[in-house]
């Protein structure tokens, strides 16, 4: 049986969404998630034949240690390993808290620390900077598992785009942390002239990084639409094309389900992005070339064509059979 671990997520963010996914494709294995109390509502509403456990510190530390006894898989969609369980996988998402910031250090030692005290597999969503960091703490390949988001279907445009004459609205996605880089992208915009001639929309929770970010540039048309009260497919459908000015990213599920539905969406060149969205996504060197590329929309098609890799939807599928017979372990 399965116990999933979504005790270190926070919000109903990528994390939350990759680990409902990969359960959705084993429900009949899975016993139980473990979550904090205040995502106890959106998983039992996501997963309503589940039982979801709200867990304090002492609450998670009894489950898991019970899931352990019981041996069952403990599946864990972070990268937060139990020291001593084995029957245990994490997922590596990005490098970027592991080696940004002051905690980075600090974060990449504990790491690799739990990560000695267990002989959990480690999945990466990435070949490009997910694996070659989770092979550098260590990890020996036969425990290493690319494990790779899976597709969502095409976002559902449910109405015309709705921008006002000689405005391009711009849809952004995240609001968790500086990479994200907006403080970059809106000062691009700044210095470019164009903050009368591009209006932002950012999809994602209120917090104190995107606050502080917006407080910076008050001549800036920037808005926030709450992830908990609309549904991705209505932010797609009131805005002209996604962006992201992010360095490092895991995947970008937004991001798919954009280039599956023909919207159009700017990227940085980076090796994340090329992995996966070569083929819909534009690249550009810059957060320059990008902003410019953003007002030149009327004069081109607005419609992209994107096939997924094929690799990788493979992939999805080995990395779920593998998690189905680690949770089958218990059942004969």
């Amino acid at each position: 049986m399965i116990t999933a671990n979504f005790f270190n997520i926070k919000s109903t963010n990528g994390l939350f969404f990759y680990g409902l996914d990969y359960l959705s494709e084993n429900l009949d294995l899975v016993r139980k998630v473990l979550v904090r109390p205040s995502l106890e509502h959106r998983t039992k509403k996501a997963l309503p034949s589940i039982e979801v456990v709200a867990c304090t510190a002492k609450r998670f530390i009894y489950e898991a240690i019970s899931a352990s006894w019981r041996r069952d898989l403990l599946y864990t969609p972070t990268s937060h390993p139990l020291p001593g369980i084995n029957n245990q996988w994490i997922i590596l998402h990005d490098a970027y808290p592991f080696e940004v910031g002051p905690m980075a250090t600090l974060k990449r030692n504990l790491l690799q620390w739990s990560l000695s005290l267990s002989r959990c597999k480690v999945g990466y969503i990435n070949r490009s900077d997910a694996q070659p960091f989770v092979a550098k703490l260590g990890v020996p390949t036969e425990r290493m598992v690319f494990a790779p988001n899976r597709f969502p279907e095409p976002a559902r445009l449910v109405s015309p785009l709705a921008s006002r004459a000689g405005t391009t609205t711009v849809g952004l996605l995240g609001t968790d942390s500086e990479k994200k880089n907006y403080a970059q992208l809106f000062g691009a915009v700044r210095q470019a002239g164009l903050s009368s001639r591009l209006a932002f929309h950012v999809y994602g929770h209120e917090t104190a990084y995107f606050n502080n970010t917006c407080a910076q540039f008050p001549e800036l048309q920037i808005e926030l639409v709450r992830s908990d009260d609309e549904s991705l497919n209505d932010f797609m459908s009131h805005v002209d094309v996604l962006a992201s000015a992010a360095e490092q990213e895991g995947f970008g599920r937004p991001i798919a389900s954009a280039l599956l539905a023909g919207l159009p969406v700017e990227l940085l060149d980076r090796p994340v992005f090329r992995e996966f969205f070569t083929g819909g996504a534009r690249f550009h060197a810059d957060i320059e070339a990008l902003v410019q590329s953003l007002i030149r929309r009327g004069d081109e098609s607005m419609h992209t064509s994107y096939t997924p890799p094929a690799n990788v939807i493979a992939a999805y599928a080995a990395a779920n059979h593998k998690i189905r017979r680690a949770g089958s372990i218990n059942l004969g």
